[in-house]
């Protein structure tokens, strides 16, 4: 009974079987001859009649294995029933996606088979690929498996969990939705504990480690794991959670560089140039991002100097302050560091922390007869790039957002800040001002206004500070590599 009410249709008469009569008492219900009387009319009359219907394949598969036993499609080696009730379920969740509308009751169980068998018939392969096409189509906000998979996951989950013959297609419904869906370690899907987490998406990420999407997603973009753009919705982003768990683990350590100049006691031009000379890396390149800095990556850094620093008092001459040691010498701050971790230079150290860290004059001498770098005024490299001053250029300096070098006068002790060629580089890779873009592409400054305007590009003014029309240079660029490849 099972089986025919599963294949409603003749095969000789192409006619849809029709339920004769119901009768919930046995003796009742086997009566022939009661019943056969009591539709006699309704017989004669052809009421029961439907109309005919070609026999699909599904209705030609399952003749034959009935018949014959026989099984030419990958369905062989599964048994009748769970084959059958699985070409079902599949093909009306496929029906329901493409939006198909219900029309007689038979009708649609015949669709649905019909539908079900041209996929199942073709193995494990085909069967994987249209449940990803049943994800491909849902997609709410907070779409879960039961809202895409419908009564093909309601079956397999509680009806048959216990039936080992639709295990097959457990397994396979069970593949789909870990490779599609965040389901935590520890969590059953269809009757099986899942032992560790396969997939992370943007929003169960942000929620573990406890930080807003908006601040995790740039490290995600950067280490390949997201796309930028991808317009679905943040529980549909999804990355391996073992290829990222060291990041997801490291980003909640993460710290800003005032809380790095804080604890390893260092100044603000210290860490700006220990920044800018690549000592100290960010873990993500976007700017918006405050929190993106390594403390261990400071401290370990700290900790391989002062381990070869040898205690000296603050009124000895003979030692010099690392950045003075750089700018009379004439050699980088990440050379000199390099030096003093292989050994070539000696150190000393007034205290814990970085600025407490010192070279010994006379080893930095030899370097003395090389050219000495030139060193201009803050003010001086702002207006040069057009930055009308007005203070802009040196409260952009204030601000942290451009690294720049600190000296006192010998005589006065007052202190300036100048701009080392290390300074400008760094200057010049983040920022570029409309002057800057004329020298470097030589076109005229309405067409470049135009086409910043055009694209959305924003003078840069975090929290409304004026710093003068300053741009991002990665922005101006893409900017205007975009009007170079829409122009004719």
């Amino acid at each position: 009974m099972a089986v025919a009410r599963r294949d409603p249709l003749c095969l000789k008469h192409h006619h849809l079987l029709v339920p004769l009569w119901r009768a919930d008492a046995r003796v009742a219900r086997f009566d022939f001859a009661a019943r056969l009387n009591e539709i006699l009319d309704d017989l004669v009359a052809g009421a029961l009649d439907r109309p005919l219907c070609e026999p699909s394949d599904f209705d030609r598969w399952l003749d034959h294995r009935l018949e014959t036993g026989e099984d030419p499609t990958a369905l062989a080696e599964h048994g009748l029933y769970p084959a059958a009730s699985f070409c079902r379920l599949l093909g009306r969740e496929l029906l329901c996606s493409q939006g198909l509308p219900e029309t007689d009751e038979a009708l649609t169980l015949r669709a649905s088979q019909q539908a079900g068998f041209a996929v199942a018939r073709r193995g494990e392969a085909a069967i994987a690929a249209a449940l990803m096409d049943l994800v491909a189509a849902g997609g709410g906000q907070r779409e879960e498996p039961k809202g895409v998979f419908g009564d093909l996951l309601t079956k397999l989950r509680d009806d048959t969990l216990d039936d080992p013959a639709f295990a097959p297609f457990r397994r396979l419904l069970r593949d789909c939705i870990l490779s599609v869906w965040p389901v935590a370690a520890g969590e059953t899907v269809l009757g099986e504990r899942i032992p560790e987490r396969r997939l992370h998406s943007l929003y169960s990420a942000a929620r573990e480690i406890g930080v807003s999407e908006d601040l995790l997603e740039p490290f995600l973009i950067e280490a390949g794991a997201l796309v930028a753009g991808d317009p679905r919705f943040s529980n549909r982003r999804v990355f391996s959670a073992a290829e990222h768990a060291g990041l997801l683990a490291e980003i909640p350590t993460l710290v800003s560089l005032r809380t790095i100049r804080r604890e390893i006691g260092a100044s603000r031009t210290e860490v700006e140039r220990l920044v800018a000379e690549g000592c100290l890396t960010p873990r993500c390149r976007c700017e918006t991002v405050r929190l993106r800095w390594s403390l261990t990556q400071a401290k370990e850094l700290l900790s391989a100097l002062q381990c070869r620093a040898a205690p000296i008092e603050a009124e000895d001459p003979a030692w010099e302050t690392l950045l003075t040691a750089s700018h009379r010498g004439g050699q980088s701050l990440s050379a000199l560091l390099a030096a003093v971790k292989a050994g070539a230079l000696s150190i000393g150290a007034l205290g814990p922390g970085f600025g407490d860290l010192r070279l010994r004059k006379v080893e930095i001498t030899p370097a003395a007869s090389a050219p000495q770098e030139p060193l201009i005024p803050a003010t001086a490299f702002g207006i040069s790039v057009g930055i009308k001053d007005k203070g802009r250029f040196r409260a952009l300096i204030e601000a942290g957002h451009t690294p720049a070098t600190r000296l006192r006068h010998p005589k006065t002790g007052n202190e300036n800040l100048v701009l080392t060629k290390a300074d400008i580089a760094a200057f010049h890779r983040r920022f570029v001002t409309i002057p800057a873009l004329v020298s470097e592409t030589g076109r005229p400054i309405p067409e470049l206004r135009a086409a910043l305007k055009r694209a959305g590009v924003m003078v840069f003014a975090p929290e409304g500070q004026d710093f003068g029309r300053l741009f991002l240079r990665a922005a101006a660029e893409a900017a205007l590599r975009r009007k170079i490849s829409q122009d004719p």
